[in-house]
């Protein structure tokens, strides 16, 4: 896949960024076209073999257009995490290493409702963390907000789906408890 000088790209290692420039170096082995992506998030400029941007998994930014589905995907049910820590880790480590939008909002949400449930290790924590800015700079790049702007919508969306599923589970408790009790006093 080419890309241009100002489109919006994802580095599977470094996180969302922009092509800012593009240069021909010379080697004994030949001339090599290098992109050049700012990353912003990280105060990072990588300088990457244009030949090697598929193969290490350079891939478009998601489009403002998708930004309401990645979100969708941090109200959306959760998936059960593994009980044994280094099994979920090393399912949550796979999905991130993606680098793709939806696996990552996927994650975000999973140890969101996890770190609900149960305690999150200092890995978990980690991978939280890095799967939230990950995200964040992503969404952030592609609606033109700030970082900081897109972490607090996140972290709202969240705290929302959480909130709002811990009221339906309690509403669903009450009538539970309250069919019980009419039960044993019919």
């Amino acid at each position: 896949m080419q890309f241009s000088i100002g489109d919006k790209v994802v580095h599977p290692h470094h996180g969302p960024g922009q092509i800012i420039g593009a240069e021909r170096r010379e080697f004994l082995d030949g001339e090599k076209l290098y992109y050049e992506i700012e990353i912003p998030g990280q105060e990072l400029s990588v300088h990457l073999p244009r030949k090697s941007a598929e193969e290490i998994g350079l891939r478009p930014a998601i489009s403002r257009t998708k930004l309401p589905r990645a979100l969708a995907k941090l109200r959306s049910k959760p998936r059960c995490l593994p009980k044994d820590y280094k099994q979920r880790q090393e399912e949550v480590w796979e999905r991130l290493r993606t680098g793709r939008v939806m696996q990552v909002a996927e994650v975000v949400r999973d140890l969101a409702w996890h770190e609900k449930r149960e305690h999150l290790t200092r890995k978990d924590t980690d991978h939280f963390t890095q799967g939230k800015s990950r995200l964040a700079a992503e969404m952030a790049l592609a609606s033109g907000t700030e970082v900081a702007d897109m972490e607090r919508t996140i972290n709202d969306t969240l705290a929302a789906a959480i909130d709002g599923a811990d009221g339906h589970e309690r509403r669903h408790r009450q009538r539970a408890e309250t069919a019980g009790r009419a039960q044993d006093e019919g």
